[in-house]
């Protein structure tokens, strides 16, 4: 009987999965790269075994919720832990990390000379790893907080470099130097203030249009790698229209983009390609310095394309647009974000807190703002109001103590010092009533003086409360 044959099988080995690498493809991996962006992630840098796999694993979980860039970044920050723990601590295993390391750690940090806010994301991102490793067990962290707080530097928050209303008409003076495409793109920059890499890589159909004829566009947040729209005006649709034509006349029918590369060694000749970021910041700086655009103290502005998204943010703000309508509208994850833009000018800070504290106003219904806003918090109010203003039954006496004693005894209503609230509204309307009856009663007996003085209070009176009431409307 002849044995059986025994069949060989060849396994063939698993192809290596992409995270698996110690230099990661962006775009073997379907990644939302940016033009600017180098589209690999190089791992090689982390020399420890145990700290490599595991920075492998926490930009993974990365990738999944956030951009290209910021994944770079997270793997960034892990180098430089790297480079400390081979410098100071060789032969470090996860297991070993403790507090006394950290703090080392943040010296090592200072003496990089690393600006302060590039230390900071470094200690929120091992921050943040030590706590998932920990979480998912990527390696043997301990568990404990190893970062704290209070390890961060202190950053002076930075105010919104918004364009200063001059240089805004200065450009749109001379808008027309520019290409026709570029020109475009500052248009809807503009007034849409979205980033640089979304307006770069606009697609060709981000138009739309609701039931009622009104505009909107579509585009894609990169940052916050999802889908973005907001309204739009009916001019930008036009702008955005003849561009959409420029395209369907210059580029192939499958070009995505709604705007172009140029090659400008002949003569801005359109390329099937999206405009790179770099490129448009060339445009704005040549814009600037050609037609010498400067502020009114004569000084050359240094524009940037982020600015015109500080430029539709803090007008907002100041205009009195909700602070949830504006994150709406720029796309901000937190309202944090939104704090940035919330720049007030002091005319718009003094609106805001009469809004807030309610009118005051004199005599005459006149609304009175203070000159030095930064006064007008509310522990402040109280205690002038409570402790060195004269309380009356129905507002109170501004009267410096360097004046004297009041001359108006019982005659604060024809006084020019006498300043009223809206919480005493129901008070100078019943005061109304009662002056109206006491005139009536004068005229009847023919006491003229009576009624000349009740006149006076109750034109004061009538004044007072019609500016009261329009503020509660």
């Amino acid at each position: 009987m002849k044995p059986a044959k025994i069949l060989q099988l060849s396994v063939q080995p698993r192809e290596q999965s992409e995270f698996d690498k110690d230099i990661w493809n962006g775009r073997k991996l379907r990644a939302d790269i940016r033009p600017s962006d180098c589209p690999n992630i190089n791992f090689k840098a982390i020399s420890q075994p145990w700290l490599r796999q595991a920075a492998k694993q926490y930009v993974k979980y990365t990738f999944a919720i956030l951009s290209w860039a910021t994944c770079k970044k997270k793997k960034d920050a892990l180098k430089y832990f790297s480079e400390f723990i081979a410098e100071c601590y060789p032969g470090c295993q996860a297991s070993d990390i403790n507090r006394p390391i950290i703090i080392t750690f943040l010296t090592y940090l200072v003496t990089k000379k690393l600006a302060e806010k590039t230390r900071l994301n470094i200690l929120v991102d091992l921050n943040t790893f030590f706590t998932l490793c920990a979480q998912n067990g990527w390696a043997d962290i301990n568990d404990k907080v190893l970062v704290y707080k209070e390890d961060y530097p202190r950053l002076n928050k930075p105010q919104p470099k918004y364009i200063p209303q001059e240089v805004i008409e200065q450009i749109n003076q001379r808008i027309e130097t520019l290409p026709e495409s570029v020109m475009r793109m500052v248009l809807v920059i503009q007034e849409c203030g979205m980033r640089i890499s979304e307006l770069c890589r606009l697609k060709f159909d981000c138009l739309r249009q609701d039931s009622a004829g009104d505009w909107w566009l579509n585009y894609y947040q990169f940052k916050m790698k999802k889908d973005h729209t907001i309204t739009v005006s009916r001019e930008l649709a036009g702008v955005i229209q003849e561009q959409q034509n420029y395209i369907r006349n210059n580029l192939d029918s499958g070009f995505e983009y709604l705007v172009s590369g140029r090659n400008m060694a002949k003569h801005f000749m359109p390329l099937n390609k999206p405009m790179n970021p770099s490129a448009f910041t060339d445009y704005l700086k040549r814009l600037i310095t050609t037609n010498n655009i400067c502020t009114d103290s004569g000084k050359l502005w240094d524009l940037t394309a982020h600015q015109f998204r500080h430029s539709v943010g803090t007008p907002m703000i100041n205009n009195g647009v909700p602070q949830h309508i504006i994150q709406r509208y720029l796309g901000h994850e937190s309202p944090n974000m939104t704090a940035t833009y919330a720049h007030l000018f002091d005319s718009t800070l003094k609106k805001e807190i009469a809004n807030y504290q309610g009118r005051t106003v004199n005599i005459s219904g006149q609304v009175l703002s203070a000159e030095d806003p930064e006064l007008e918090t509310s522990d402040l109010q109280w205690f002038k109001r409570n402790v060195h203003a004269q309380a009356l039954p129905n507002g109170s006496c501004a009267r410096p103590i360097i004046k004297g004693d009041c001359p108006h005894a019982y005659a604060c209503l024809t006084c020019g010092d006498f300043r009223t609230t809206p919480e005493f509204l129901n008070q100078h309307k019943e005061q109304l009533e009662q002056t109206e009856q006491i005139i009536e009663k004068a005229k009847a007996n023919n006491w003229q003086r009576q009624v000349e003085m009740n006149d006076k209070i109750k034109t004061n009176l009538e004044n007072i409360i019609s500016s009261l009431e329009s503020d509660n409307a």
